[in-house]
């Protein structure tokens, strides 16, 4: 489990442990003060460091078995720190807990791991959002959780595209016509409007190869 520093407190992690879901979350210093006041004070961090092919300086620190705050000392995470300075003097930190022993082979995987997680964030929600399908934040789970059902509908939508788009050369022509995701949303709403469409087949014949090839069944309107 990936996810942002909202979730590095001591009621999500107990539940991620009894639900044994291993975990890398953000974790900042605002929210976590005796985390990193641990780091810099207890003879246990370690600290790696190494320099990039274009000239980033990376370093490394990390801690296991420290209690994750004051109001949940009981609780005991590993701590890892990754902070990168550019070339230019420009200077990236980034932090997380996670339930997996942080040492000197697996703290760069950690790293990535948590990382990954804005790679999640634009390849998926803003996808979802701003591409076409209109995917919107929303504060609550709706009438008899309504909106959740929707937004895991349309993140399995989401994920048959996705398969189509890697595996189906009929998807792919479709999209390469169309130029844009949001455009191909939009010619398939059309087409759904205006024309009977017997199969998925047809329906991205049509949009790759033109209305003729095969023909689309107008609805019949009188």
């Amino acid at each position: 489990m990936v996810e942002d520093g909202l979730a590095s407190n001591g009621p999500h992690i107990r539940l991620l442990q009894e639900l044994n879901m291993r975990f890398v979350l953000g974790a900042k210093p605002g929210d976590h003060a005796e985390l990193f006041e641990a780091a810099d004070t207890w003879p246990m961090t370690r600290t790696m460091e190494a320099k990039g092919a274009d000239g980033t300086r990376h370093r490394c620190r990390f801690i296991n078995g420290v209690p994750l705050n004051d109001a949940n000392r009981d609780l005991e995470v590993n701590f890892l720190e990754w902070t990168g300075t550019r070339p230019n003097g420009k200077v990236q930190r980034f932090s997380w807990v996670t339930d997996v022993a942080v040492d000197g082979t697996n703290a760069e995987l950690l790293m990535r791991a948590g990382r990954a997680r804005w790679r999640i964030e634009n390849e998926t929600f803003n996808t979802l959002k701003n591409q076409g399908c209109g995917l919107e934040h929303n504060h609550g789970h709706g009438h008899r959780h309504l909106a959740t059902a929707l937004a895991e509908l349309m993140t399995l939508a989401f994920l048959i595209d996705q398969v189509q788009q890697r595996c189906c050369g009929l998807f792919q022509a479709a999209l390469a016509k169309s130029k844009r995701r949001i455009r191909l949303w939009e010619r398939m709403r059309s087409l759904f409007t205006d024309y009977r469409i017997d199969s998925w087949e047809d329906l991205y014949r049509a949009l790759a190869f033109g209305f003729q090839q095969p023909a689309l069944t107008p609805f019949d309107t009188s």
